[in-house]
């Protein structure tokens, strides 16, 4: 059978055409790890999540074993023309249906430790093109949900590989604010520190502007904050020392300077432990904590009434009279002697309060 050269032309045509078809069908953006051959042998179910975007829609497939983790994909496509974009697989999703509707939840970002999400969309970077973050799995601290983020751009979306680090490093899905133009994030070691950080989004991209520390590892009762802000390229740490509300503490003399109003307080935080100065001011912060180790301890002449302490090249003292109420108080800075008032009235406690719990504990 004879072929027309027309013919020839459209079966040539055709040819240079098709790989221009399948070029023209995006190929979605995978992310996550799940055994999909293990995954498609289970019972599974599909749930769509056709409410958060005019342009996009999602599915949730999961396997139907009832726990709170499973394993599961998320599927996004564009609306008008059906194709996948994106594909995120996981061996911990969650389920959270709507109670009203009856449909998946979508942009729940409860913080700190809050509901969040598998899906959520929302302008992460402020740059007017909402964006979108897939829950991959619960890689984030102690066992909290992480995230994968794409970036909207008006093409779809692209991966974004350090919006994806501030999803997946911290607590769960960070806080973000339009007005100011950071993203807050935290983390945590057990129940005495905590990190928060604040990132400013530069050029679309989040950099780093100040980290705060918390630490109650110390002095039961008192917190240190550890603040490194970024300035120009160059870390500034400061440190601060805060006097928090504890039910344990025992207060054995507190009273007031004038005319500063700075508190003064002699406390243990407990009746197995050591006595401690503190000076608070009136922002709760701690100027001075005495002993700061081992090596130090607190002083007392039950011949004068007098209650002291050495720190560096300077000696501080409160003077009481006989019994144990607190007169005054003096600092003497290299043999030269600076007395300080005490606020009328704002004595609590006395000396001897001090002198007892020393001797039951040691200084």
């Amino acid at each position: 059978m004879q072929v027309s050269i027309i013919h020839r032309l459209c079966l040539f045509g055709l040819a240079l055409f098709m790989p221009l078809l399948a070029s023209a069908t995006p190929t979605p953006q995978n992310y996550g790890e799940l055994d999909l051959d293990a995954f498609q042998k289970t019972p599974r179910t599909t749930w769509n999540i056709e409410d958060f975007s005019d342009r996009y829609r999602a599915t949730l497939e999961l396997n139907d074993e009832q726990e709170v983790f499973r394993p599961g994909i998320l599927r996004v496509y564009d609306r008008q023309s059906g194709a996948e974009l994106i594909q995120v697989s996981s061996d911990e999703l969650v389920l959270a249906i709507d109670d009203k509707s009856g449909d998946v939840k979508s942009n729940v970002h409860e913080l700190p430790y809050g509901e969040q999400s598998v899906l959520i969309y929302d302008d992460f970077n402020f740059d007017g093109i909402k964006d979108l973050a897939l829950m991959d799995g619960q890689f984030s601290c102690y066992h909290g949900p992480s995230f994968q983020v794409f970036l909207g751009t008006p093409d779809g979306f692209r991966h974004s590989d350090s919006f994806t680090e501030l999803a997946q490093n911290y607590c769960g899905f960070f806080d973000y604010d339009a007005e100011s133009r950071t993203i807050n994030v935290s983390a945590k070691d057990g129940c005495c520190r905590h990190w928060f950080s604040t990132y400013e989004v530069v050029n679309g991209e989040p950099v780093l502007k100040a980290e705060r520390e918390v630490d109650y590892t110390g002095v039961p009762g008192i917190s240190t904050h550890t603040v490194t802000w970024v300035v120009d390229g160059t870390k500034v740490v400061s440190t601060t020392q805060m006097w928090e509300e504890d039910d344990q503490r025992q207060v054995l003399l507190s009273f007031r300077l004038v005319p500063s109003g700075k508190r003064i307080m002699l406390f243990r935080p407990d009746k197995t432990s050591p006595v401690y100065y503190a000076a608070v001011n009136d922002k709760d912060e701690v100027d001075l904590l005495y002993p700061e180790g081992d090596a130090q301890a607190l002083e007392y002449s039950s011949d004068r009434h007098v209650l002291s302490f050495v720190r560096g090249d300077t000696t501080y003292r409160i003077l009481g009279d006989a019994k144990g109420k607190p007169l005054s108080m003096e600092v003497v800075i290299k043999g030269k002697t600076t007395p300080l008032k005490l606020q009328p009235g704002s004595v609590q406690g006395s000396l001897l309060k001090v002198w007892e719990a020393m001797q039951e504990t040691g200084p």
